[in-house]
């Protein structure tokens, strides 16, 4: 399956940016559970400090928690309209170097999808469970297999809505399924190891679950 990353990324800023906009200063400051360290303005402003520093190779660093940090110091005395000026300036820009740079580019789009639902979930706000951009970042789960055959371990079969996949290269292991959506979240290290281990495991999850998540796990539950 091959994806639009132009499209999915305009319509994860587009849809980000209008949900900001709307918020007043209580909620732009509230909390975003899955990223413990900052809030709704934050993450506002590391999206938008990503596409600033892609079109002008200020990657040094990238992804590390130091750059993705400055981002946010950089504009913490913006308000929220100077920040969404400067990403929608920049989104024609991003957006045409999305569509021809390949998957080359493709993290930066899943950050956006991923952050959107972060967001959202921060709000109160139920996130679409089955849009294109979800479906994207669940494809990513291909990472797995190299991990899990570094480790020695059987292969896992995934089974949910939208995929159905061995990762790994030796015989099949074990089997996990879930909602598609928590698979997702859990993949990208918002879920807990006890939220992942509640999944439909077909046998001991135990060696699989440091190995699920490209992020670590969360240490607490989070529920969306």
């Amino acid at each position: 399956m091959s994806f639009d990353f132009a499209s999915i990324y305009r319509a994860n800023r587009e849809g980000l940016t209008e949900l900001v906009l709307g918020l007043d200063s209580d909620a732009l400051g509230r909390a975003v559970p899955a990223t413990p360290l900052w809030n709704v303005k934050d993450v506002f402003a590391h999206l938008t400090g990503v596409a600033s520093d892609h079109t002008t190779g200020r990657l040094e660093g990238a992804p590390g928690e130091a750059w993705t940090q400055r981002q946010v110091d950089e504009r913490r005395d913006q308000n929220a309209r100077e920040i969404s000026d400067e990403w929608t300036a920049l989104g024609p820009t991003i957006e045409t170097m999305l569509a021809s740079s390949g998957t080359a580019m493709s993290a930066m789009v899943m950050d956006a999808v991923m952050h959107h639902c972060d967001v959202m979930g921060a709000l109160g706000i139920t996130a679409p469970r089955d849009t294109e951009g979800l479906r994207l970042c669940l494809r990513a789960a291909n990472s797995i297999g190299p991990r899990l055959d570094a480790a020695g371990l059987p292969a896992l079969r995934i089974e949910t809505t939208g995929l159905d996949r061995v990762l790994g290269s030796q015989d099949e292991g074990i089997r996990v399924r879930g909602d598609s959506f928590e698979v997702t979240r859990a993949l990208f290290g918002r879920r807990s190891l006890d939220q992942i281990a509640g999944l439909d495991w077909s046998g001991d999850p135990s060696p699989y679950l440091p190995l699920f998540s490209f992020f670590p796990p969360r240490e607490t539950p989070l529920t969306e």
